[in-house]
């Protein structure tokens, strides 16, 4: 009884990860620069949902954006 729930709550996490991560959805990652952006603190940033694709803070009148 235990391995089938656990056979199930496996299941359930991954179908709720990809729920959560668009499904079979082709993520269009960000071109140019953007305000609103997630840094590492070193100068590198991420620009959700495209979380693997890197970019550079670089600071633009006088506010910091991601570009890449």
């Amino acid at each position: 009884m235990k391995n089938s729930n656990l056979k199930n709550a496996q299941k359930l996490s991954r179908e709720a990860q990809k729920h959560i991560a668009g499904g079979d959805k082709v993520l269009q990652c960000v071109t140019g620069c953007v305000n609103h952006y997630l840094s590492d603190g070193e100068g590198r940033c991420i620009v959700p949902p495209c979380n693997t694709n890197y970019g550079s803070e670089v600071q633009i009148d006088g506010r910091w954006q991601c570009c890449f």
